[in-house]
């Protein structure tokens, strides 16, 4: 996951998942550079699906999936392959 802003341009790569009071804590892959962790309250949660579910390419993209995700794949195994 790429997260742009002002501050840093960051790949975000997933670690571990934990949960502490009332908290989802998603740290960041050990092998990062800069570990981060994001915390998502109950409310994040409701607000982001609130907010996701009404924007048209958002469904879009969850039916588009296995096609993008397939394509997404294919495209970076022969990036490796030209690569080498």
């Amino acid at each position: 996951m790429k997260v742009r802003s002002k501050l840093a341009d960051i790949d975000f790569e997933f670690g571990r998942f934990e949960y502490k009071k009332d908290h989802l804590i998603v740290h960041s892959h050990p092998s990062q550079a800069m570990q981060s962790k994001v915390y998502v309250s109950p409310n994040d949660v409701v607000s982001a699906l609130g907010k996701a579910l009404v924007q048209p390419m958002v469904w879009v993209y969850l039916l588009g999936f296995p096609f993008f995700l397939v394509r997404y794949r294919r495209r970076h195994a022969r990036k490796k392959v030209e690569n080498k």
